[in-house]
């Protein structure tokens, strides 16, 4: 029993993670390439109401990965945020900088104020999108646990995987922004936007980074691609293959322009990338690249039976009720918005 509540909220803790991103990459994406394809205040506007129409809500799955990593596996959340506070800390200070561009861009007239926070706006959304990479690619890909702990502070997450996971997060974030600026505006800012990921190249760059991470993920003892599941069914070998499939359809309609296509693309890519990553891991919390014998399993981290009874039963009735109020919230917020609304 003890067991299937552990494994239950492991695979929602990676359900959360995957559905964070997914809705995240869109809304950082577009407030990202407001200083490269909105040409004035008016268009600014635009994409500043299509990201506050769904911003604030998203961070509910974030909180809910970390509590439930708190909650469920104490062993592994001690592990994971002595090793990694200062890049959670940095975290914390993107969705902050994020949030109040976002809310107070406007709030004053001076060109120089309004400058200042769109920059901000900006930077602040590559970082987010950037971090989260890099930590869920390491997260996959193992940590230097050795028998006595951490062997080696956070600057290890800098590796040629990681860093290549934390660009796979940015620029499909800024395709996938791109394409929602197209379906979310009206006027000429979308047509903008898809122009500029492919004029600079951006769309085409998703696969190859993408393959970077698999190839990183497949020169280490603890390669999602020889664990547990994987092992045991190789049909599961059709998530990582889908991953791909959808990063190339991701450049094709990129390419051509079709922004709805390259939105659903965009966004199955990294979820798919994420559900690899979590069915590849399992049953690790925390993978060990020096010896597996290291690593932390879900078995190893969970609390007790009741302690995972009650956050099963808080799961089952919470969740839904988030699940339904953001459906319901794209379903309101439907209408494209037009230049200089507010």
């Amino acid at each position: 029993m003890n067991d299937t509540l552990g494994i239950i909220l492991y695979f929602v803790i990676g359900l959360s993670w995957t559905v964070y991103v997914v809705q995240e990459m869109f809304i950082t994406g577009s407030s990202a390439l407001n200083l490269s394809v909105a040409k004035d205040d008016g268009e600014r506007k635009q994409i500043q109401v299509a990201s506050g129409l769904h911003f604030d809500g998203i961070e509910v799955w974030l909180v809910g990965s970390i509590a439930l990593l708190f909650a469920s596996f104490p062993l592994a959340f001690a592990e994971i945020f002595t090793h990694l506070y200062i890049p959670f800390f940095l975290l914390v200070y993107a969705l902050i900088g994020r949030g109040l561009s976002i809310e107070f861009i406007y709030k004053m007239e001076s060109k120089r104020w309004i400058r200042s926070m769109s920059i901000i706006w900006a930077v602040s959304s590559i970082a987010i999108m950037l971090i989260l990479g890099i930590y869920l690619t390491n997260i996959f890909y193992g940590f230097p646990i050795g028998a006595d702990g951490m062997e080696k502070g956070f600057g290890s997450i800098f590796n040629v995987t990681g860093i290549s996971g934390g660009l796979l997060f940015v620029l499909t974030s800024l395709v996938a922004g791109a394409a929602w600026i197209k379906l979310s505006t009206s006027g000429e800012l979308g047509d903008k936007a898809m122009a500029f990921v492919k004029k600079i190249g951006i769309i085409y760059t998703i696969p190859i980074m993408l393959l970077l991470v698999f190839m990183g993920f497949n020169n280490t003892e603890a390669s999602i691609f020889i664990g547990e599941l994987f092992t045991a069914s190789p049909a599961l070998f059709a998530l990582p293959a889908l991953t791909v499939i959808f990063a190339i359809h991701t450049t094709y309609y990129g390419y051509r322009g079709k922004a709805a296509s390259t939105f659903r693309f965009a966004l199955m890519t990294l979820a798919f990338f994420l559900i690899t990553g979590f069915v590849g891991m399992y049953p690790y919390m925390l993978p060990s690249y020096i010896d597996t014998q290291y690593g932390i399993t879900l078995f190893d981290a969970m609390a007790l039976k009741n302690s995972l009874l009650v956050i099963v039963i808080a799961v089952g009735i919470f969740f839904p009720i988030i699940i339904f109020y953001q459906s319901w919230k794209y379903v309101r917020f439907t209408k494209k918005v037009n230049y200089n609304d507010e």
